[in-house]
């Protein structure tokens, strides 16, 4: 593959996850701050705002401010710089990894905006409950982050159940 179409798939998939969870939750800010939660499709599907401080459920989030920061903030910043640099630069990586690892840059740079820009919380307003499993609270950003982990598993499962064999020496 090309460096530019390499670039130009990184960005079209980074920017369209970023603009749809900003979007979304801005109409999760708009529509249900002053309402009470609305739920669809037979209590399946749950729309209920709420300001997170921390991680996904809540962790980290009963740590001080400064420690949330330097965490969720600055090692985040800096991982997903590194996440960037490899799909931009990496050897051997295909359409599926590049993809995977936009996914995740994308949903990554979400949830980044919201702590740089909202004071350290992000903005979640999802829940899904099927019978007796029920996810955590999440958005548009951790849906992309989950969708790229996905992605990239089930690209890898092919290689996983059939390896490369080493060749023998002699």
């Amino acid at each position: 593959m090309t460096q530019s179409r390499r670039f130009l798939i990184t960005i079209v998939v980074v920017l369209s996850c970023l603009g749809c969870d900003q979007a979304t939750k801005r109409i999760a800010h708009e529509r249900l701050v002053p309402s009470a939660p609305v739920t669809l499709i037979n209590d399946v599907f749950r729309l209920e705002y709420t300001e997170n401080s921390g991680a996904m459920m809540g962790v980290g989030s009963d740590l001080s401010g400064d420690v949330r920061f330097w965490i969720f903030e600055v090692f985040a910043g800096c991982a997903l710089l590194a996440i960037l640099t490899f799909t931009l630069v990496g050897d051997r990586l295909d359409t599926s990894m590049i993809l995977s690892l936009s996914l995740m840059l994308g949903g990554g740079l979400g949830n980044l905006v919201d702590r740089v820009f909202k004071g350290g919380i992000v903005v979640d307003f999802m829940i899904i409950t099927l019978g007796p499993l029920k996810t955590a609270i999440f958005n548009f950003a951790d849906l992309s982050i989950m969708s790229g982990l996905m992605l990239l598993l089930l690209s890898r499962i092919p290689s996983l159940l059939h390896p490369v064999k080493e060749q023998r020496e002699g």
